[in-house]
């Protein structure tokens, strides 16, 4: 096989792609990694944590993004009714957007466009169809291999069907089985309509029927959380809700699998924690950060691990095993972070062009501030491809 400066996934079997990477200026240098393909390919992932202001949707942006930079083709759901995961992926849109509605003597704000996760999910809870018709659902291209199913600001108005469908759902009533499994049927359909490799699920700081519901048709979750008292008290607490959430969802399971019904193991694996809101001094997290950053992992293993085995009953859902319970850290993004969500970009992705946006000169970042940006994005960049491996290695 000879390969040409550039990068891909060439499929080796039926169940193997090679992914090949060359340099442009070495042309016979070539950096490989292998990802699975076929019935197990497809993963749905999301960062959640009901503790809120743990940089859950910028990471999971990032982390998208970092994956469509990689040659995979990713789908983000934005289930959060505060739509932030949408207001950073669509940013140049919107500021088109409202630009003209400035303009416009109607009052009214234009449509995004696409359509949001709460105009398909309607289509089953306040419709007469029995599963999410796909044909009525359009995802929006936001760059290169990345799409978004945007949010709605009043998803949360579907939030009492989905408690009763999840209340009811050992009644064995048709028509609330039918809403209990929707979320999960039509992510995985429209995954293998549209060949995603990936599907990540941003859902709101809650324990609510919504969260729950977006949470249990997940393969697999991080824990975005930030170093201090509260965040490492709340990890107690989470560890309560994903139990009850799995042992509620077990009781069902087999019964919903014997009728026919496309339901969902409802047991997403631990990939590990995903420290992030914590800034440095001469290279290192200070030293208030750092105290909480060491009893992390002892309050994961001890609240969250046991949980996790509990139900590793046909595969192992506690990924970390015996090694760093943290996937990984990540410093304060610092003025990075307002610029990327203006641009819509991930935050390695921000360009010297960029920077005008958020200087008072208007004139982009130069010299020694450039370089030092460039440097840390460099490192951020980093930080992701570690979460994309962790992602990569799921069986």
């Amino acid at each position: 096989m000879i390969v040409e400066g550039g990068q891909g996934w060439v499929q080796l079997t039926s169940s193997i792609y090679l992914r090949v990477k060359t340099r442009y200026d070495i042309p016979h240098t070539v950096q490989i990694s292998i990802k699975p393909i076929g019935k197990n390919r497809l993963k749905i992932i999301t960062l959640y944590n009901h503790k809120g202001g743990v940089s859950k949707t910028t990471s999971t942006f990032n982390l998208a993004s970092y994956l469509a930079g990689d040659g995979c083709k990713v789908l983000m759901v934005d289930a959060d009714p505060q739509c932030n995961l949408t207001e950073i992926a669509l940013a140049k849109t919107i500021e088109t957007l409202d630009g003209k509605d400035e303009k416009s003597s109607s009052g009214k704000l234009s449509e995004l466009p696409g359509t949001s996760i709460l105009d398909a999910l309607n289509q089953r809870i306040r419709g007469d169809v029995p599963f999410i018709d796909l044909d009525k659902v359009k995802t929006v291209c936001v760059s290169n291999n990345l799409y978004l199913l945007r949010g709605a600001v009043d998803l949360s108005s579907v939030e009492d069907d989905l408690a009763e469908a999840h209340v009811q759902r050992l009644a064995m009533r048709t028509n609330l089985m039918r809403t209990y499994v929707s979320i999960g049927d039509f992510l995985t359909r429209i995954a293998d309509r549209e060949e995603y490799d990936y599907i990540f699920v941003d859902v709101g700081p809650s324990s609510g029927a919504l969260t729950r519901a977006f949470f249990l048709v997940c393969d697999a979750f991080f824990i975005p959380v930030a170093p201090d008292r509260f965040n490492v008290q709340a990890i107690g607490t989470l560890s309560a809700i994903l139990d009850r959430w799995m042992h509620e969802h077990s009781l069902i399971y087999k019964q919903y699998q014997e009728l026919g019904m496309p339901v969902r193991p409802g047991n997403p694996a631990f990939l590990g924690a995903i420290v992030q809101a914590f800034k440095l001094y001469a290279g290192r997290a200070k030293p208030g950060y750092r105290l909480w950053m060491g009893r992390l992992p002892k309050q994961i293993q001890s609240s969250l691990r046991p949980v996790m085995k509990k139900y590793s009953k046909t595969q192992e859902l506690y990924l970390p095993g015996t090694g760093k319970t943290t996937a990984v850290d990540i410093p304060d993004f610092g003025q990075l972070a307002p610029l990327m969500q203006d641009v819509g970009k991930a935050v390695f992705n921000v360009s010297q062009e960029d920077t005008a946006r958020i200087t008072d000169s208007g004139k982009p970042w130069a010299g020694n501030n450039w370089t030092t940006a460039q440097e840390r994005m460099r490192k951020y960049k980093e930080k992701f491809s570690t979460l994309a491996n962790i992602i990569y290695s799921i069986d």
